[in-house]
């Protein structure tokens, strides 16, 4: 009897246990599936197969070479020799620096390197600003290049001085410095009539919160020894309201960044049938967003997935 009721009882387990097996097999492989998608999720941008590749729409075609990540981007501009084509930098003029770095350290910079070729147009026009692209992610989130213009800072870290040049009440080189603490900063006129400059909160030389004006020609120092960021206004006596900024780094804000030459796919274009363009999109996302798919928006509309 009792060997009957232990019978019994190993094929009701046996029963039980054969389904059991089947389901965690079952979502074994289910978890281990996913996994696996999600790790081509996480590498499809930075390693798809697409890189490369070339998209045809109407008139131009699109391709993205490359994506990388990074809290900062440095990079150098030159002055450009007169007459040269293509560009080249000239030898006897000014190398500049410049930085671009995430609003925050949730956000980080993602660097597409593209390129656009008309092969089918007499001429074509591209007008490639902040809706010229956009580039999506797996949540239908969607992100527009950076303007360079309004977002790079004249990087003059290492020097002991910064050289901002005025002139029609601007600051219209340096008008975005990022300085080390306990740099100075030179503002130097060259126009004809005193310019001015105001301060909110810092001080500037002997005066505070009030007007300090540079003589024709002159110019005016100033060391700021306390990190942060700051607004001020450039003028001259018909004209006080051109904004500029200043920011003052702190001796430990250094992060990892990326350092190169870069041309930026931004600004107005004509290609001519047989020319290209080969450059930079810079957008800002969180940390570690996965993306699907990049919009060219600029002379045509042409969808690169990723």
């Amino acid at each position: 009897m009792i060997h009957r009721q232990q019978t019994r009882i190993s094929r009701v387990q046996r029963m039980m246990a054969g389904p059991n097996s089947r389901k965690i097999a079952l979502t074994l492989i289910s978890t281990f599936l996913l996994g696996l998608f999600l790790a081509a999720i996480v590498t499809c941008t930075a390693e798809s197969a697409n890189l490369g590749q070339w998209k045809k729409g109407r008139t131009l075609h699109f391709s993205v070479v490359s994506v990388q990540r990074t809290p900062e981007l440095r990079y150098l501009t030159c002055d450009v020799l007169a007459g040269s084509s293509p560009p080249s930098c000239d030898p006897n003029g000014l190398e500049r620096r410049w930085s671009i770095s995430s609003s925050s350290p949730e956000m980080e910079l993602v660097l597409v390197r593209a390129k656009v070729q008309n092969h089918t147009a007499v001429s074509a026009f591209i007008n490639a600003d902040r809706t010229g692209a956009e580039l999506r992610d797996f949540a239908n989130g969607k992100y527009r290049p950076l303007l360079v213009n309004e977002t790079a800072w004249r990087d003059f870290r290492g020097e002991p001085e910064a050289l901002v040049r005025m002139n029609l009440g601007q600051c219209f080189d340096g008008g975005r410095s990022l300085i080390d603490a306990g740099s100075t900063v030179r503002w130097q006129s060259e126009s004809e009539e005193a310019q001015s400059l105001e301060f909110d909160n810092w001080t500037l030389g002997s005066t505070q919160g009030e007007r300090a004006e540079i003589a024709p020609g002159g110019y005016l120092n100033s060391t700021f020894d306390e990190p942060g960021k700051c607004t001020y206004t450039c003028g001259d006596s018909e004209a006080s309201d051109f904004p500029a900024e200043l920011w003052v780094a702190s001796p430990d804000a250094e992060s990892e960044f990326i350092e190169r030459r870069v041309q930026f796919l931004q600004g107005s274009f004509e290609l001519l049938r047989g020319q290209g363009l080969d450059g930079y999109l810079v957008f800002e996302a969180p940390v570690g967003t996965v993306f699907r798919d990049i919009r060219w928006q600029a002379g045509d509309s042409i969808r690169f997935d990723f």
